[in-house]
């Protein structure tokens, strides 16, 4: 018999759009079963123009949400208060229900860097290059750069990829570099894919050329279904490592648990449900 649901059975969720596809039910249900606490997730589409509406709905009868494409700078107007890294990340991917106060933080960055962990990566001076220009392309940026990491952005039209680019220098006062998709050449360490590209629809599809990975020693794409993407098993042709975005969602999906319960989680725990997930139990 499943998980018996009643009146007082603490509700959270993962709203964006698309969202059939998330892995973020099973991740947080596991781990709320290893820590036999009477909680349960589910994974909600909500379209863009719905968010407010639905924030209200989120308010009353949830005690925590995680926020994806397309809504994580989205809700930032939406909430009640801003944790310090999401200040300056300028994008919210975990929210804290408490007293019917919204409270926006964000652990992206947490389950970057965490992914990056097992690769016994340096990071000094090389160059990465992020695609995409979106609320995941700024954290990941604002993570390498801090990590010593040459940083470029490349997006199909500059604008919003400047902002990135002003608030992190600002925050910093490291110069990162910006250019346009079909600019690209191959010339970086890293390279990262924050886009939508490689998903759904567009599975077909990489978002740079394949000429751009010829020098890559990690590309890293933070689609994890499909997986490997078409920009992945492109990657391996050259003898990229490679990395989905699966490690960086498990990472900030403990983080923001530990956010809710207000508690951290033990290793054993961790280690357990990440091992279930990998061998697909």
């Amino acid at each position: 018999m499943g998980k018996i649901v009643t009146g007082k059975t603490k509700l959270y969720a993962v709203i964006g759009d698309p969202i059939s596809h998330s892995l973020s039910p099973q991740i947080h249900n596991r781990l709320f079963a290893e820590l036999k606490t009477d909680r349960m997730y589910v994974s909600l589409r909500i379209p863009s123009e719905e968010l407010k509406s639905s924030v209200e709905l989120l308010r009353n009868n949830f005690h925590g949400f995680n926020v994806t494409i397309p809504h994580k700078e989205a809700i930032i107007p939406l909430l009640d208060e801003l944790d310090e890294r999401a200040k300056i990340y300028g994008a919210v991917n975990t929210v804290k229900i408490e007293k019917g106060r919204l409270k926006g933080y964000n652990t992206d960055g947490y389950g970057f860097i965490k992914s990056l962990d097992s690769l016994d990566l340096k990071y000094h001076n090389k160059k990465a290059l992020v695609l995409g220009a979106g609320g995941a392309a700024r954290v990941i940026a604002y993570e390498l750069v801090l990590k010593g990491c040459i940083v470029t952005i490349a997006n199909r039209s500059e604008g919003k990829a400047l902002c990135i680019k002003g608030d992190i220098e600002r925050a910093t006062g490291i110069e990162i570099n910006v250019i346009s998709l079909s600019d690209v050449q191959d010339k970086y360490d890293f390279i990262v894919n924050t886009t939508p590209v490689g998903m759904s629809a567009m599975a077909d599809r990489m978002p740079v050329g394949e000429h751009v990975l010829n020098k890559a020693e990690l590309v890293y794409d933070l689609i994890y279904n499909p997986s490997p993407t078409k920009l992945l098993k492109m990657a391996e042709r050259y003898n990229c490592r490679t990395e989905d975005g699966f490690s960086m969602l498990f990472y900030q999906a403990v983080k923001a648990q530990e956010i809710w319960l207000e508690n951290s989680i033990k290793k054993s725990i961790i280690s357990s449900v990440l091992s279930a997930m990998m061998v697909g139990d």
